[in-house]
């Protein structure tokens, strides 16, 4: 037919948006506030991660070594130690070296060491986790593994802290996803009424498209096009929403709210898949309605 082609359908696509203004601007602010929902998710998803990952770099094993092990055995035991997989690095740490460490921790309380005597600190190594085996279930078995080797008296971890922040992370990660989930479908739900209600309103000239023979897809396509139209407005709506509230917070909360680096913003890609996403939730909404509609 004559006129058929994207333009066309973008074409009436805006002028059904323009004869149904205000259930439209209902549906934009609707799925711009579940949208909304799911963008602030996804920030405190991303500084979380970001969260995870600088403390996965602080990740320590401390590997307390045997009272008489010689220079020999801890030579050998060093290499072992380097060569395990998701070690990033191992220092030594002496007996002395501990002690004047921990007399700097308590600084100005000295006087507790008083009368200690002899020094009750072991010879250690202090092993640095790479941040892909910052995982409590591999931690654990490393530190078993390591204080299994010869000469080793015990090896010990922050086993709460790790366990703890991967619950967290976990938590975040399963339960957004299934609120996003949620969300998508409410979407679909309400550009499904949006498209419905359109169809109603246009009725008679869909019936009478038919009558001179449109075809299926030249009658959907404009709908197809509004229903994307208005999930990516509303997503856009939200995006635009963040980055005012992100923007306009003062940067004291920001910094006392995120790490010490500061509160990452949603990058272009996150945007773009917010967008995108809910376009697609948009045409699967509308296609439900189209179909339900033309059978």
């Amino acid at each position: 037919m004559k006129g058929y082609g994207l333009f066309y359908f973008i074409s009436e696509a805006f002028r059904g948006l323009r004869a149904n203004s205000l259930v439209n601007l209902l549906a934009v602010g609707t799925i711009s506030m579940a949208m909304l929902i799911v963008g602030f998710f996804l920030l405190a998803l991303i500084n979380l991660h970001a969260v995870v990952n600088t403390l996965g770099d602080r990740f320590e094993i401390s590997v307390y070594l045997k009272e008489g092990t010689t220079d020999h055995e801890k030579d050998f035991l060093l290499e072992r130690l380097k060569a395990e997989p998701g070690v990033r690095k191992v220092t030594y740490l002496s007996k002395a070296d501990a002690l004047a460490l921990f007399k700097k921790e308590l600084k100005g309380q000295e006087a507790l060491l008083q009368g200690l005597g002899e020094n009750p600190l072991p010879d250690s190594y202090e092993i640095s986790v790479d941040r892909r085996s910052a995982d409590p279930d591999r931690i654990e078995k490393m530190a078993k593994k390591i204080s299994a080797y010869p000469g080793v008296e015990d090896a010990s971890y922050g086993k709460e802290g790790a366990k703890v922040l991967s619950g967290l992370f976990k938590l975040v990660t399963y339960g957004g996803t299934a609120l996003a989930v949620l969300l998508g479908v409410s979407v679909v739900f309400i550009i499904s009424n949006s498209v419905r209600l359109a169809l109603y309103t246009r009725g008679q000239e869909i019936e009478l498209m038919q009558w001179i023979g449109a075809t299926r897809g030249f009658i959907q396509g404009p709908f197809l096009i509004e229903g994307m139209m208005l999930a990516m407005l509303g997503s856009a709506l939200a995006v635009g929403i963040i980055t005012a509230v992100y923007y306009a917070l003062p940067q004291g909360v920001i910094f006392f709210l995120a790490r010490p680096n500061g509160l990452d913003f949603l990058p272009l890609s996150v945007v773009a898949f917010m967008i995108i996403g809910g376009g697609l939730f948009g045409l699967a909404g509308a296609l439900v309605s189209v179909i339900k509609f033309l059978e």
